[in-house]
């Protein structure tokens, strides 16, 4: 059996290969360098001396040393993630109790990261080099001093401590993903720059946004007397370590990508030489499709898809599954690694010769006239397609396989994405900058602006949900606890509301599923799953039935035996257990008392509506295809599948979330009593008095 070398832990014995070498055996989470040397050990000071970065190490600490703010642009794999912080912390920025951050968009490359570079310090993680991310802390305020973080966790630390006066250095990474966090970080931090002149900003980032990023911390003229950091950004460019990659692309427009995707993979396998595939997909239904279709394709095909290990990568996969993804491959085989868009830029992964990129990505859109936010696939845009062509190059010469036209990729491909700030709902976003005691939310120096129609619509849901007073100031203590809930304000206001309604007990195990995509298996087995789902279903709805699986699950010892018998996923109700916990200590700390309803689902659904009201949606009369609309706004909406609700289609309900494919369908829904509605928000509802909610 393989040794698999834990960070922290006793390094392993080295094994000798068949060809006379040696090889070291290890799971390491690799973002920039592999633990693995095919022939001879390679000590791992050695593999941080072959990163491109390495020898721009002077430079960069002189750069950070006499700038406020660097913005480092470098190619993935070029091993800045891994290298900077460690740097900074060998030129003694970590001294005197002072800590260095690095920031992450993505929980999944945050975990990856920081398990990498505690194994190359040569400590446990958790010590010297920790972690945080929403739900988990893995970290020491005595001894760390490498910290990784999302972005957004981050953002929370700032309302304890608005100059984050703890850090020496914050590196915000993958600042071009541009996600809302990125952005009022970065407008954050460069408030925090006048009033901390000594704080140094590292912004790493792709070629493309490193002009717009540097104008934006362009600060005034300093004057011949101002001492400190210069306050004119440096850019210095850190090359990678690429190969070249051949590019293909289909000569005609195809109906499927998934199955495409798999066709493209069984044809690599067939007649390329070894070397790993990395595939994006747009989500975990379409990765769940492909690795199903190569698994029907390997039993049908017998030899031709032999050898291949298929293995799924997105973020809400358990961490021993993520694991799998970063260890080698072994002797004859090929890794297939089917992936969302978080192996673009964020995650490094050794042994990836030919990438399959079916030109598609999950994205968020807002529509603040219809107040509806919908997760679309949608096309990528030009600099991600090559950042994902990128990824085959790292080894040596590779290929991407592109299932659009060049024609495509030429005349119509957008150049850019756009930012998330202007596609997204920002009630959260809104809601954190008053907690940052930021009030005029208008004149925030935005590194991209988002339209007032979302401004204008977030400071209204957050009015209605009693969250901002008359003068759009947090109220008290309501405003002021929903911020302190690290969950969406409708989810927080949720369970504020329990309190009163006494049920606290039962609204945070419903919030803790909905933090999670689902707690069903995937499974091809439509007819069982949906048997197994009727075994809890509630006649109230998808909330009422969690509640269900929750009291099973607790009842059978939390046995992953019951889980498998239910269709029930056992990692994602470890994870409920998990948050849950989580959760209770946040609510005790703001003051909410746990108290069960002993199954009164009545004041259940009253505490859901208190949060959810805007997402009511009431049956057209006389509607044959279970069409409904929503109240405010009157788009056409329709129940999920997967919901216990599907063609039970009850007058009125209130969902959680929208999905868009052919139609845009509610998941999670609950039926509810038409006169919760005003009475959870009177003023939302006048509009509508004309037109009264109830049939």
């Amino acid at each position: 059996m393989a040794q698999f070398w834990k960070p922290g832990t006793e390094k392993p014995r080295l094994l000798e290969d068949e060809e006379g070498g040696v090889v070291l055996l290890s799971s390491s989470l690799s973002s920039s360098s592999s633990g693995v040397c095919r022939y001879g050990y390679v000590s791992i000071e050695k593999q941080r001396q072959r990163l491109p970065v390495y020898k721009y190490r002077t430079a960069i600490l002189y750069l950070v040393e006499t700038h406020a703010t660097t913005i480092i642009v470098g190619e993935t794999g070029s091993g800045k993630t891994t290298q900077i912080p460690q740097y900074l912390k060998e030129a003694g920025w970590a001294d005197g109790g002072r800590l260095i951050a690095c920031t992450q968009p993505r929980r999944l490359a945050v975990q990856a990261v920081s398990s990498r570079v505690a194994e190359e310090v040569g400590v446990k993680l958790g010590e010297e080099v920790g972690y945080t991310i929403r739900f988990e802390n893995l970290t020491n305020s005595d001894i760390t001093k490498i910290k990784f973080l999302t972005d957004g966790v981050l953002l929370r630390e700032m309302m304890d401590d608005p100059l984050l006066t703890k850090y020496s250095v914050i590196m915000v990474d993958e600042a071009h993903e541009r996600s809302i966090s990125t952005d009022i970080l970065l407008g954050l931090l460069k408030k925090i720059q006048r009033r901390r002149p000594e704080l140094r900003l590292i912004i790493s980032s792709a070629t493309i946004e490193a002009k717009s990023i540097s104008d934006f911390f362009k600060a005034r003229k300093r004057r011949a007397d101002e001492l400190g950091p210069s306050k004119e950004p440096a850019i210095l460019s850190v090359e990678g370590r690429g190969f070249n990659v051949q590019i293909l692309y289909i000569e005609e427009p195809i109906a499927d990508y998934v199955r495409a995707t798999v066709s493209t993979i069984l044809s690599i396998h067939d007649q390329e030489p070894p070397g790993d595939i990395l595939v994006f997909l747009t989500g975990q239904d379409d990765i769940d499709a492909a690795v199903q279709l190569l698994t029907e394709e390997a039993q049908a095909n017998g030899k031709k898809s032999s050898g291949l290990i298929v293995l799924p990568l997105f973020s809400g996969l358990p961490r021993s599954e993520q694991d799998l993804v970063f260890s080698p491959t072994p002797r004859g085989r090929r890794k297939v690694v089917i992936s969302t868009n978080i192996a673009e830029t964020s995650l490094t992964l050794e042994g990836i010769v030919y990438v399959v990129d079916s030109g598609f990505s999950k994205q968020r859109f807002y529509n603040p006239i219809s107040d509806v936010e919908n997760l679309v696939v949608a096309p990528i845009s030009k600099a991600s397609a090559r950042q994902r062509a990128g990824r085959a190059g790292r080894l040596r010469p590779g290929k991407c396989y592109r299932l659009y036209t060049e024609e495509y990729f030429v005349n119509e491909m957008p150049t850019q994405g756009i930012p998330e700030m202007q596609r997204s709902n920002l009630v959260s976003s809104v809601i954190q900058l008053k907690a940052l005691g930021i009030d005029n939310i208008l004149g925030f120096d935005w590194p991209a602006s988002p339209s007032p129609e979302t401004m204008i619509r977030a400071l209204e849901v957050l009015y209605s949900l009693g969250v901002l007073d008359d003068d759009a100031k947090l109220t008290s203590p309501v405003g002021f606890q929903v911020a302190e809930i690290p969950l969406d304000p409708l989810i927080s206001k949720m369970i504020l509301s329990s309190h009163q309604l006494g049920c606290s007990e039962e609204i945070i195990t419903i919030a803790a599923v909905l933090s999670l995509q689902s707690i069903w298996v995937s499974t091809r087995l439509q007819k069982e799953l949906d048997e197994a789902k009727l075994r809890f279903a509630a006649a109230e709805g998808d909330h009422v039935t969690f509640l269900n699986v929750y009291q099973g699950f607790l009842q059978s010892g939390k046995s992953s035996q019951w889980c498998h018998k239910n269709f029930v996923n056992y990692q994602a109700m470890r994870k409920v257990l998990e948050v849950r916990e989580q959760l209770r200590r946040v609510a005790l700390r703001i003051g909410i008392v746990l108290k069960s309803c002993e199954r009164d689902t009545l004041v259940v659904r009253k505490a859901i509506t208190a949060g959810f009201f805007a997402n009511a949606c009431r049956l057209e009369p006389y509607s044959h295809n279970g069409m409904y609309k929503t109240i405010r706004g009157s788009q056409e909406v329709y129940i999920h599948p997967s919901s216990v609700l599907f063609r039970v289609n009850p007058k009125l309900v209130i969902y959680h979330s929208l999905v868009s494919t052919d139609r845009q369908y509610m998941r999670n829904v609950i039926t509810i009593d038409p006169s919760w509605l005003t009475e959870a928000a009177p003023h939302f509802f006048q509009k509508q008095r004309r037109d009264p909610i109830s049939h």
